[in-house]
Parts: C-alpha cells; structure tokens; sequence
C-alpha cells in the first residue's frame, strides 16, 4: 500500500503547476504519514487492502488536481485517509476479537440462571395457571396459592441457563466493537414487570374468551414492541424467534412421555397434544427478559482475572 501512495503522490507532484518536487517539508509528507501507517498501526486484523486503497487513491487525486493546494494539504490527505480507514476495519472488528473474558465465568453464569430461573419462574408460570391455560397433571402441587408442578422448577432453571448463556453467545460473536449490549439492574427491573404484564394481559385475555386468533396478532404486536424497547437486535430477533417455535414444540413429546401438564382449550394439535397458539408469543416475550438478566449477571459475576483482561 505505501508503494501505491508513494507513486500517486508522485503522480500529483508532476501534473499539478502549485507542488514543486525541492524542499526538505515536501519529501517528508507521504513517506512519514504512510510509514507510521504500514508499520505502527497496521495488523492483520486492521489492515486495509491494497485492492481497496488502489481503487480508492486515482479518484481521489484526480479531485485534488482540480483544487489549489496549499503548504501542508498533502500531510492532511494521507494521515485523514489512516484514520479513516482504521476507524472503518476497527468498526467492523467484532467484540470476540477484543474481549475473551465475556464468557469466562460461564458456568458460575449458569448456576445463578438456574437458581434465578427456578425461583422467578414459577411465579410468572403461574399466571397461566390460574386461569387454568394449563391444568397440570402428574407433580402438581399448591404452594401458597400458586398451582404449579413439582418439575416446572428444575425446567425452567434449565431454560434460563440456556436461552441465558446463548444470548452472551451470540453478542459476543455477532455485537460489533462499542456496541455490545448491556443491561443494568433498572432495565432488567423494567423488563421484568413489562414480562409480568404481558403475561397478565395474555391470561386475561384467554379468561375474557377473547378468539385466538385475535389474541395472537395482540401479543405477537406487543411481543415485537417489547423486543424493540429491551434487546433491538437482530440476533436477539433471532433467538427470540428461535425460542418461541422450540419451546411449545419440546412441550409435546414432555406431556406425551410425562403427562405433566395439558391445555384444556388448545386450537391445535401436533402429534395428537393439543396445543394454543399464541404460546409462541408468550415464549419470544419471555426471551428479552432473560438475555437482558443474563446481561447484566455477566458483569456481576466476572471474575478479576477476566476483567483484566477485558481491560
């Protein structure tokens, strides 16, 4: 690349009238801004390519033959165009590269997922319960009011951990360099009872006798509303999706094989389980919540060694 600037400047020293080739100032420009480009700043992962800057150089002086140059706009040209050019492959750096820590402590991010998911979700589970979507059936038990089921407990810790840990995942490997995705403790707060809401909202809903089909374009609208005010991104769009078409599907062979719990006014039956539909949104509403909880756990949780590294 500093071969291909040397000899465009040199092309611009002989056609343009104002720029003489004497003068210690002049000989110095290119070779000093482009050195300090190839060598200090350059590396495998920041380099831009000699195709690019080939394509790029002849349109570029053939703008600056047609202007007045003045003592020092060759200096300007060349350092402007390194930072340019590093700021642009440093934005399309990916964090994995720059940050090997974030899923250092993964496991101790898995337990508390677990312990959260075992403790929070039997208590949003059960706002379905009591407007009896789901009856369950073999480990059901009354805790304090709550209808749930004995192994509603260990699955959904196991279903915090997962969709949890696969979020950091997929920010680590897909969020570009300053702008990987953080959540404080306010903002897993408010996904939180948004979480809650939308669940009373669906329940309530089903308790109303409101059609099905009508209450799946209604969740599924503030199902995107929710994803677009607590995650906005494409990848969490993703895992979301992901998750609101696995989960009711795993539920089928659970029940078949179980008999843990069944859903009394289901509008639809795969392998002979009946099923509800608008599940689908209850489950992508679901998966904010525990991206941003698990977000947040992730700069809690981090040990002193990998925040070294991070910094």
């Amino acid at each position: 690349m500093a071969m291909v600037l040397v000899r465009s400047a040199g092309q611009l020293l002989s056609v343009h009238p104002g720029i003489t080739r004497a003068g210690p100032h002049r000989a110095r420009i290119a070779p000093v801004c482009v050195g300090r480009f190839s060598t200090s700043q350059a590396s495998p992962q920041r380099t831009i390519s000699t195709s690019f800057s080939a394509a790029l150089i002849p349109s570029t002086f053939q703008s600056l033959q047609r202007l007045p140059l003045r003592e020092g706009d060759m200096e300007r040209f060349f350092c402007r165009a390194q930072k340019q050019g590093s700021e642009l492959q440093e934005a399309a750096t990916p964090i994995s590269e720059d940050s090997p820590g974030i899923l250092q402590d993964w496991p101790k991010l898995a337990l508390y997922l677990f312990a959260l998911g075992f403790l929070l979700g039997p208590p949003l589970d059960g706002i379905h319960s009591r407007v009896q979507l789901q009856i369950y059936d073999v480990g059901a038990i009354d805790i304090v009011g709550l209808h749930t089921n004995i192994w509603v407990f260990p699955m959904l810790g196991v279903f915090y951990s997962v969709v949890g840990v696969l979020q950091l995942v997929l920010d680590k490997y897909f969020a570009r360099k300053g702008n990987l995705p953080t959540a404080d403790l306010q903002k897993v707060v408010f996904s939180f009872i948004t979480l809650a809401t939308l669940l009373e909202v669906s329940a309530e809903l089903y308790k109303g006798g409101v059609p099905f089909n009508v209450e799946a374009y209604t969740l599924f609208a503030l199902a995107e509303a929710n994803w677009l005010l607590f995650d906005n991104t494409w990848w969490g769009f993703g895992l979301a999706t992901l998750v609101g078409i696995a989960c009711p599907l795993a539920e089928i062979p659970i029940n078949k094989l179980f008999g843990l719990w069944h859903y009394p006014k289901g509008n639809i039956e795969i392998f002979g389980e009946s099923t509800v539909t608008w599940v689908l949104a209850c489950y992508f509403f679901y998966t904010p919540f525990i991206s941003n909880l698990a977000r947040y756990l992730s700069t809690v949780v981090r040990t002193p060694s990998s925040q070294n590294r991070l910094d």
